[in-house]
């Protein structure tokens, strides 16, 4: 018996492109910013983001993969809730896996339509960016990738140069990511038990009523538990710290008319996720 088209497109993506150990054809994330002392705007804050990674064969070792996801804002201050109105996003990244004549070498360009803002699909809330990256194979199980990530956020043009690896240390421990992005060392404990480390670098920016914009700038360092109680189904307990944290609002020319510190803190992550875990 054929096995499904998509599960076919899972186990390619193992050997062209995946940047993790893992690919989630679905997952849900909830996190919420604890409350601090005195009156430091924009905590505590929830987020809530969902989404999907869904690889199709265009023809041989060429490949979309269609990675949709939706995510909301819920920003308080430490003294007044909903300081600011609820923002939030629905974005369809494209990536296209192309082939390149040396095995060793891959790329991946991904354009990203997005809408961000107060209300969805709002006049003036659209933004287009991509980002794009070649890979090197340096033996099996040791990758390097180096590109860029562009966005046309409402703050003006947003570009950052992107390096990373997917990087299998031995059979327990490995790193994967693009920085400033995201980037994880994962170590397994057993079958059903893994743990780790994960940084990740947000900078958002969405559309308010009024005209104006707001930019979200947060680094996130966590300790993270993936649970695994049966095979493909994943839950994750992921405690953290935000550091250097900024909430600005701004107009359309591009003038930041209020700069905030957002409130440095803990936060706790959860989530849950129909993972493909990859033997690499």
């Amino acid at each position: 018996m054929k096995k499904p088209f998509l599960f076919f497109g899972f186990q390619i993506l193992v050997l062209l492109l995946t940047a993790q150990p893992y690919v989630d054809p679905f997952q849900v994330r909830y996190t919420y910013a604890f409350r601090l002392g005195g009156n430091s705007r924009g905590t505590p804050f929830t987020h809530l983001w969902a989404g999907s990674d869904l690889p199709i064969k265009i023809k041989n070792n060429t490949y979309l993969l269609l990675s949709p996801f939706y995510e909301n804002w819920q920003i308080d201050s430490s003294s007044v809730k909903n300081i600011l109105p609820t923002v939030q996003s629905i974005a369809f990244p494209i990536g296209l896996i192309l082939p390149l004549k040396n095995k060793k070498w891959t790329m991946v360009i991904t354009p990203i339509l997005r809408t961000n803002g107060e209300e969805l699909f709002a006049k003036n809330t659209f933004q287009f960016g991509g980002v794009g990256f070649l890979g090197y194979e340096r033996s099996p199980g040791q990758k390097i990738r180096f590109g860029a990530y562009m966005n046309a956020d409402f703050f003006g043009l947003f570009f950052v140069p992107l390096v990373g690896a997917d990087w299998k240390m031995d059979e327990r421990n490995y790193f994967f990511g693009l920085l400033p992005g995201r980037f994880t060392w994962e170590h397994q404990f057993n079958s059903h038990l893994f743990g780790g480390m994960t940084f990740r670098a947000i900078t958002n920016s969405y559309r308010l009523n009024d005209g104006q914009y707001v930019r979200i700038d947060d680094n996130q360092l966590s300790a993270f538990l993936d649970m695994y109680p049966v095979k493909n189904i994943c839950f994750t307990l992921e405690p953290g710290y935000g550091i250097l944290r900024k909430l600005r609002t701004g107009t359309d020319k591009k003038i930041y008319t209020t700069t905030d510190k957002w409130g440095d803190g803990l936060f706790i992550k959860v989530s849950a996720a129909y993972r493909v875990r990859l033997k690499k």
